[in-house]
């Protein structure tokens, strides 16, 4: 299983104060994120791996690393789910 992603085509991603609500505007689904939600959003939206993702984390935040894996392939089999995110094979 991949663990890199992309936006599809009717997902729009806006940041508000820190937050990131992200909007398929094909099913009138949204998500949203708080500010580490939304560094997760960047990063994984923006070409990174899930380990890429967990490293910046972890550097950023006093967390651990396996509490960020976790808390990252969550988010983002949810957004998944959601259809805000697809897996890049």
């Amino acid at each position: 299983m991949s663990d890199h992603f992309r936006i599809p085509a009717q997902v729009h991603a806006r940041g508000f104060d820190g937050e990131t609500v992200v909007l398929d505007l094909a099913a009138g689904k949204y998500f949203a994120l708080d500010d580490v939600g939304s560094v997760v959003w960047q990063e994984l939206s923006s070409g990174r791996s899930v380990d890429e993702v967990v490293a910046i984390l972890t550097s950023k935040y006093d967390v651990d690393e396996a509490v960020a894996k976790g808390d990252v392939e969550r988010l983002a089999g949810e957004l998944v789910i959601a259809g805000l995110l697809v897996r890049v094979p």
